[in-house]
């Protein structure tokens, strides 16, 4: 983060000094507003700037416009300016694009204290934003790649995952020294909130390609925490030996050992459906109180995983489409 905000820093600084100097190079009036276009496009994501530059260019043709004609019809007085910026800030609201009214305004300010409308002073101005808004799409290109972090960030939670998991088959077989994975869920659950906001760093860091890939990825992580969050109550009970709880530590483990890769969720969701087949056919019926809550919390553990491997599959299977298509 350190270096990536050092690489900004250093971005903002040469698009800065790169507008003055064309500006000087052009002769233009109000040279600084050159370099405050810059700063203001330069302030959204790489992907957003895009946008923005077509809203505050387009804004800058409505503004220059507007206040034309009522500088030319009333006068450079204030109850003109005033009612420039009554219009132009209503319409920016109107039309959801607040970005543009800073530099487009003080554009407009500078010809109400210069008293002209002119062509030319309209065309310094317009040059004045180009300027702005073509050095901020040239200087985004350059951003650094964010992708080794995102893949740490992966690895770091599909470790984590594997430890809790591998700590809930045990607590179902009662061993010794399986304590709630407390400071797992922890560690995981801060992890994947850094990553989510990276991924979207990374998102926003391409003009046109669609990188999606990271956000949907933690974001189905991000889900299937919640579900193992939930899941933790369901194995705190001292289970009874026997064959359900055997068949759901075992498919725990396997669960611990597969889900990192997600190449097994299809087998892993066969896996299942015989485990529920067991549930529902085979299982014998509780006979004791310990035994029903023990059936019920098994029960509810075993829903749990199933909905684990949904949103694995889906994942998967939303991406292979994108491919396809």
């Amino acid at each position: 983060m350190t270096k990536e905000n050092i690489i900004n820093g250093i971005k903002l600084t040469v698009g800065v000094l790169a507008a003055l100097f064309l500006a000087n190079l052009l002769k233009l009036e109000f040279q600084i507003s050159a370099a405050t276009v810059y700063v203001v496009a330069m302030l959204s994501t790489k992907k957003q700037s895009l946008k923005l530059s077509g809203t505050l260019l387009l804004a800058a043709l409505f503004s220059l416009g507007l206040a034309s004609i009522l500088f030319f019809l009333l006068g450079f007085i204030w109850p003109a300016l005033a009612l420039y910026v009554l219009l132009f800030t209503y319409s920016m609201y109107r039309f959801d694009t607040r970005s543009a009214i800073i530099t487009n305004m003080v554009l407009v300010l500078q010809l109400y204290t210069i008293e002209t409308v002119a062509w030319a002073a309209l065309f310094n101005q317009l040059l004045l934003m180009l300027i702005g808004l073509s050095l901020s799409f040239v200087i985004n290109f350059f951003t650094i790649d964010i992708e080794a972090e995102l893949l740490e960030y992966r690895r770091q939670a599909e470790s984590l995952f594997r430890s809790i998991y591998r700590n809930m088959g045990k607590r179902l077989n009662n061993e010794a020294g399986a304590d709630f994975a407390e400071d797992d869920l922890q560690d995981l659950d801060r992890l994947l909130t850094l990553a989510r906001k990276r991924s979207y760093d990374y998102l926003h860091s391409f003009y046109l390609e669609d990188h999606d890939y990271y956000v949907e990825y933690f974001a189905m992580r991000r889900q299937q925490y919640e579900r193992v969050a939930a899941m933790q109550k369901f194995t705190e009970l001292k289970f009874l030996d026997q064959t359900e709880v055997r068949l759901l530590s075992s498919f725990t483990d396997r669960f611990a050992d597969t889900s990192s890769t997600l190449t097994s969720s299809e087998s892993n969701r066969e896996h299942l459906e015989e485990i529920k087949h067991h549930f529902i056919y085979l299982a014998e019926l509780p006979r004791t109180n310990i035994q029903l809550q023990n059936r019920v919390a098994l029960h509810q553990y075993l829903y749990g995983l199933d909905h684990l491997v949904k949103l694995e599959l889906d994942f998967i299977n939303r991406y292979e489409n994108r491919r396809r298509a």
